[in-house]
């Protein structure tokens, strides 16, 4: 059986991967790029023309929302503890 501690470790480490590919696209598209008439005009710039950084953009932000369900789904018990032990109504 593979252990969970493991996979959520790849889980967290592909999903800071994924969070500087979605930064850096969202940076390339909106400061790189022109706006406008003139977007599609500008070219290819870091390896994508801005349509491809748009669709580079919109995978890896699907890809980060499926990767953040699938951490709060491994985290869910600890999550379920840390509700139980703040807002729990005994008083210590």
């Amino acid at each position: 059986m593979v252990d969970k501690n493991k996979i959520k470790f790849l889980v967290d480490i592909l999903l800071f991967v994924d969070f500087l590919i979605v930064a850096f696209s969202g940076f390339v598209m909106k400061y790189v790029y022109p706006v406008g008439e003139q977007s599609g005009k500008a070219g290819v710039i870091f390896l994508f023309d801005r349509f491809g950084w748009l669709g580079i953009h919109d995978i890896f932000t699907i890809v980060f929302v499926l990767l953040i369900i699938i951490h709060l789904a491994l985290s869910w018990d600890w999550i379920k503890a840390m509700f139980k032990r703040l807002f729990s109504s005994s008083t210590e």
